[in-house]
């Protein structure tokens, strides 16, 4: 099948591992005759919020009646998923052309890509034959020296900085800033929803250094909640043209309004370059964006919330959102929680911050060479009081909470995309066939 042939050749890409430079996706995207010239961006960089962030502005801007272009990753199931146009996914078959037509590209060039490297180039040659009015584009990692860096956009976003990827980005927190200052560029307005008062102001010093307006979150423009549940957040807005504006969004979580409030004053700039944009989009928009596998319930019984929680910071909000809302259900059961990490990720804080809120906890390990094993996770859950459930497969833990809960109670599933995927996968396969 030649989706699947692509595929493969897509990911044994992977061998070559993290690059993080500009030299190879400069080389790929010359030889295709640099299609990311030929489209309008935004850049949107961070540590956490970056996918939900670009969600948003692309939600908006498709209601404004406007092609968008959305390029985030990972993906949840397919890899399809991480190209969109209009929040359509890429064909498979359109991908399959994409592959080829680079590989031929390349076939006479010394020219090894990484799988995100190649990618970049597949998304950005996309958006360019589709005529898209403008993308918007999600690093992968970092900043400085991601392959999205080659854009050159019309707005730059940094949602925040917290650790993640120290081992690549650096041991510090002004070291990963540095990283993701990366993205801007002179004269290119930045919007940032980072409010750590250090870093918040080297980024405005980085900015300053490149001649660039940098806007900010409680300064420039701010969100209110108004009404935060499981299913639904309600808030108001105030920044650049629209006041006290009044909006509610599926997106749940109080850290949703940071970056709701970098992406609104995001189209707000946008809509001073000559994209129209109206009240009435923005309403829109941003109730009917969504983004699956962060802080999304599926219906039970029992409900299961899904999360991709992959950091400390990312497992503190998700923390926030257990006491702030589950438990404050008057029929509040069990929290049984589903965890499984990767190796390079600090499963012991993600753990701190969640055990002390959940009833019972099963682990397991994500279905990757990446995943940590779940003997290592156990070592690290026997120092707490809840003694866990231990399951190899995300399927496994999946039977173990559905044995072990009632109808009042809530399953949670988290600590990684992977997991959050496979979890995501399973439950609906089970759904279509029941």
């Amino acid at each position: 099948m030649p989706y699947q042939d692509e595929l493969s050749y897509l990911y044994s890409l992977q061998q070559f591992g993290i690059k993080l430079g500009l030299s190879n996706i400069k080389e790929l995207c010359a030889i295709m005759d640099n299609p990311q010239d030929q489209i309008r961006t935004v850049h949107i960089g961070g540590t956490n919020g970056k996918g939900s962030t670009a969600a948003i502005i692309s939600s908006i801007l498709n209601k404004a009646g406007y092609k968008v272009g959305l390029y985030t990753s990972p993906h949840l199931i397919e890899f399809t998923e991480r190209i969109r146009i209009n929040n359509v996914p890429v064909s498979e078959e359109r991908v399959s052309c994409l592959v080829r037509h680079i590989r031929d590209c390349m076939e006479d060039k010394v020219l090894m890509p990484t799988f995100f490297e190649f990618t970049t180039a597949l998304a950005l040659l996309y958006f360019a034959e589709e005529s898209v009015d403008i993308a918007v584009m999600e690093v992968g990692m970092g900043g400085r020296l991601d392959a999205t860096n080659i854009i050159k956009p019309l707005v730059s976003v940094i949602t925040n900085v917290e650790y993640d990827h120290t081992e690549h980005l650096g041991p510090l927190l002004k070291d990963i800033a540095k990283e993701k200052c990366g993205i801007i560029k002179r004269g290119v307005p930045l919007v940032t929803s980072e409010i750590k008062g250090d870093i918040l102001s080297l980024i405005k010093n980085y900015a300053g250094d490149n001649g660039t307006p940098a806007y900010v979150y409680g300064r420039d423009f701010h969100t209110d909640p108004v009404e935060l549940t499981r299913h639904y957040s309600r808030f108001n807005y105030n920044g650049l043209i629209w006041k006290g504006l009044s909006l509610e969004t599926i997106l749940a979580g109080r850290h949703q309004m940071f970056n709701t409030g970098a992406a609104l004053f995001t189209v707000e700039l946008l809509a001073n370059t000559g994209f129209n944009v109206t009240e009435g989009h923005i309403k829109e928009g941003v109730k009917g964006v969504s983004w699956p596998g962060r802080l999304e319930t599926l219906a039970g019984p029992p409900p299961v919330l899904l999360d991709g929680a992959h950091n400390h910071a990312a497992s503190i909000a998700l923390r926030e959102f257990i006491s702030d809302i589950i438990m404050k259900k008057e029929d509040a059961g069990k929290i049984v929680l589903i965890f499984g990490v990767l190796r390079d990720k600090d499963a012991h804080s993600m753990i701190g911050e969640l055990i002390p809120h959940i009833s019972e906890i099963i682990i397991t390990r994500p279905d990757t060479e990446r995943g940590l094993p779940v003997e290592e996770l156990r070592q690290i859950v026997k120092g707490y009081s809840v003694k866990p459930y231990v399951t190899n497969t995300v399927s496994d833990a999946l039977s173990v909470a559905y044995d072990i809960t009632s109808s009042s109670d809530v399953i949670i599933v988290t600590g990684s995309l992977y997991v959050v995927g496979e979890a995501r996968a399973l439950i609906y396969s089970e759904r279509v066939n029941e």
